[in-house]
């Protein structure tokens, strides 16, 4: 078999340009490049000749959990919908609470060292991570529950609403005492998704992203606590552009590298990701289902740790019995039907994504670096600077699709007829804070 590989004359990239060229009849390479919406051009092929190193696996653990959202406002009714979802072929809950409940009722029958859980808490619901601890305690599963974490992002709610809860010292006070709370596992929990929700591009993204989990690194350093640090918890969102948001995550897990190697810190990462707010229409909502399971594959094979796709009908209000049932079915999908959770890093060795991972990665460390030289996300921010950026590239993507340039099924191209788009009030994406983005809102 050797023997008759060697009878064969390896093409280099310029031959196949060449073959091209000749085949479409004078049309070039170059000519049928792009530009996409981050700056970077995307060639029509890509061969090992674009590789600048070896290719490695980014993400060494095949497999993710299959999560359900539940919103908390009484611990009885959240416990049963958990209870439910777990049931129904979930393997992760994200409890988001808005006020304290009791950790015990909340908990009942769920045993939480056995799957991942995230509880995100506001200023009211502070006082529950004291109570998860005392629970964990008297069940004797301190330490024994690896991936459950408690997100209290002080700075993803100033950045989303322009204000603080209390005032930047008391908020980042609190943020310190809370990541005390499990002993056991120090964790530094970071929501990075407001910026692909606001609108931003994928390298914008990414160094927002990087520079808020700077100012928590940079806080720690200082009170000489980052030692300490055991874990990160990362959530990103992830969209239809199904090669680039791939090529993000991973691009994101590079970079993540990179920043923690200047402190001398090596915590286990978690990269949590949920499906993007842009693009979900209330207009042929079921259409919404494609573009889903296009972003929520994307995450996957991007390499994340956990997953939760947005229900196809809650932009119509509550998500429904059916939209629960697949969100759920759509990863069941991916793991019993593709396997796509029997390879770690599937993408690894792809001419095409290794480059792309690559030149997202450099152009968002770039960017990153520029928002540090302006004193850090939060004076960034305070300029004006992050605002103005986001909104740029947000006007630059309705536009888009007001052209027609790009295309939503069921909005501005193959509307439903019993389904019609109607004129809504636009949600409004300036203001003090990043505001999220429907784009459905604002191409009609």
């Amino acid at each position: 078999m050797e023997t008759l590989f060697k009878e064969f004359h390896p093409a280099t990239a310029a031959e196949w340009k060449t073959r091209l060229e000749k085949d479409l009849k004078g049309i070039t390479f170059d000519q049928l490049s792009r530009t996409d919406r981050n700056g970077l051009t995307i060639h029509p092929f890509y061969t090992g000749e674009d590789l600048t190193s070896v290719p490695q696996a980014l993400n060494t653990l095949p497999g993710w959990s299959i999560c359900a959202r539940v919103m908390v406002t009484d611990a009885v009714t959240a416990n049963r919908q958990a209870l439910d979802e777990l049931n129904k072929g979930a393997s992760g809950i994200c409890f988001v609470l808005e006020k304290n409940v009791d950790a015990a009722v909340l908990l009942h029958e769920i045993g939480l060292p056995y799957i991942y859980t995230c509880f995100y808490l506001n200023q009211e619901s502070l006082p529950f991570a004291t109570a998860l601890q005392a629970y964990l305690d008297r069940q004797g599963w301190t330490g024994n529950t690896p991936d459950c974490f408690i997100s209290f992002d002080v700075l993803h709610h100033y950045l989303r609403e322009g204000a603080w809860y209390k005032g930047r010292e008391e908020d980042m006070l609190a943020f310190n005492q809370l990541r005390r709370t499990l002993p056991y596992k120090q964790t530094l929990c970071v929501d990075a998704t407001l910026y692909q929700n606001a609108g931003a591009n994928t390298t914008y993204e990414l160094a927002c992203a990087l520079a808020q989990v700077n100012e928590y690194l940079d806080r720690l350093d200082a009170q000489q606590d980052l030692g300490n640090l055991d874990r990160i918890h990362i959530v990103l969102a992830t969209d239809t552009a199904f090669f680039e948001q791939i090529a993000k995550l991973r691009a994101f897990r590079k970079l993540l590298g990179l920043l923690l190697g200047q402190y001398n810190v090596s915590p286990q990462v978690h990269l949590h990701a949920e499906t993007s707010n842009i693009y979900r229409s209330p207009f042929d909502s079921h259409s919404n289902l494609l573009r889903d399971s296009i972003a929520g594959m994307a995450a996957v094979l991007g390499g994340c740790n956990s997953l939760y796709i947005h229900s196809f009908d809650e932009t119509k209000g509550s998500a429904g019995t059916l939209g629960l049932r697949m969100s759920r079915n759509q990863q069941l999908i991916f793991k019993e039907e593709s396997y796509l959770d029997k390879v770690a890093d599937i993408a690894a060795g792809s001419y095409y994504l290794e480059t792309l991972t690559d030149e997202i990665a450099a152009q968002a460390w770039e960017q990153f670096k520029e928002i540090e030289a302006q004193g850090g996300l939060i004076a960034a921010f305070e300029t004006g600077s992050v605002g103005t950026k986001i909104a740029e590239q947000c006007e630059a993507l309705i536009r888009s699709y007001r052209e027609g340039t790009n295309v939503l099924i069921g909005v501005n191209k193959f509307p439903n007829p019993n389904d019609m788009p109607r004129p809504v009030s636009p949600t409004a994406t300036g203001g003090k804070g990043l505001k999220p983005l429907i784009l459905s809102e604002h191409i009609l």
